[in-house]
């Protein structure tokens, strides 16, 4: 069971399949939010989110989660978020792979248990657990994020980073053409809790002002246009900050690499029925 300095939250936005641990919370978006399942509403912890639930998706969940801890006097000395049937874990869970997605595996749901459950989110003592990286080779984020959304919304998002200093002048350029990708970025996974809340703030405050100055409406999963940029964000924090942060700003990409062997674990996707295709929702 994990330590009290841990606070751990389930982003949903349907009834969840199964019962979490008690040491994890649920934060409840869009329909969700009428179960009388526990935990939190958007409505009642972010109300001025829940407004936008279709252009940031999950990322609203993100920002409830902020505005809680944000609250507490006394603060865990991590965070940790996981998804209704997404998550990560420090063991392996599966050894079977998901169609669409070569480094999350698909674990069946007959085969989840309070107990696994347990032992699956439980994080270990390093002070990070995030998702394995994907290599984008020469993709990079821009060239991988106009294959499979609008990269004019990706520019958007950069230069509001840039302008509001998240992104500094001379990185901006890296982080267009960085070819190491965590999923989920800051929003899945365990993290130390100043550095997260840090780490939100500066998306939050970018994501408003996307929000403000682009009234972008798209249909299907690209609805959630703002939760796609965020994320490549929050996975570039990251690096920056397992890199050595700003001071390596011109050094090339792949220094160092510690941060690989001791906070990468295991993406897992819940599925039932023999689906192992990934579909974004």
């Amino acid at each position: 069971m994990p330590a009290p300095s841990l606070l751990y939250a389930c982003i949903t936005h349907v009834p969840l399949w199964f019962e979490f641990p008690p040491f994890v919370t649920p934060i409840r978006l869009g329909n969700a939010q009428d179960s009388v399942a526990g935990g939190y509403a958007l409505r009642d912890v972010a109300p001025e989110w829940e407004p936008h639930h279709p252009v940031i998706g999950g990322t609203a969940g993100t920002f409830a989660l902020k505005a809680l801890l944000r609250r507490m006097p006394d603060r865990p000395a991590r965070v940790g978020i996981c998804q209704y049937r997404k998550f990560v874990s420090r063991r392996r869970a599966s050894r079977i792979p998901t169609a669409g997605y070569r480094v999350m595996n698909a674990v069946e749901l007959e085969h989840v248990t309070p107990a696994r459950l347990v032992e699956w989110l439980t994080p270990g003592d390093e002070p990070f657990l995030v998702c394995p990286p994907l290599a984008m080779r020469k993709l990079g984020y821009l060239g991988q994020y106009g294959r499979a959304h609008h990269a004019e919304d990706f520019l958007r998002f950069a230069a509001e980073a840039v302008e509001q200093g998240v992104l500094g002048s001379r990185e901006a350029a890296r982080f267009m053409a960085e070819p190491t990708f965590i999923p989920g970025g800051i929003e899945l996974g365990v993290f130390p809790t100043d550095f997260w809340l840090d780490s939100v703030d500066a998306l939050e405050s970018v994501v408003r002002a996307c929000i403000a100055r682009y009234p972008i409406a798209r249909s299907g999963a690209q609805a959630r246009v703002w939760a796609f940029c965020a994320e490549r964000l929050g996975s570039w924090l990251l690096l920056r900050h397992f890199r050595g942060g700003r001071r390596t700003e011109g050094l090339t990409w792949w220094l160092p690499t510690h941060w690989r062997r001791r906070y990468v674990g295991y993406m897992n996707l819940i599925v039932e029925g023999g689906d192992r295709e990934y579909r974004p929702g």
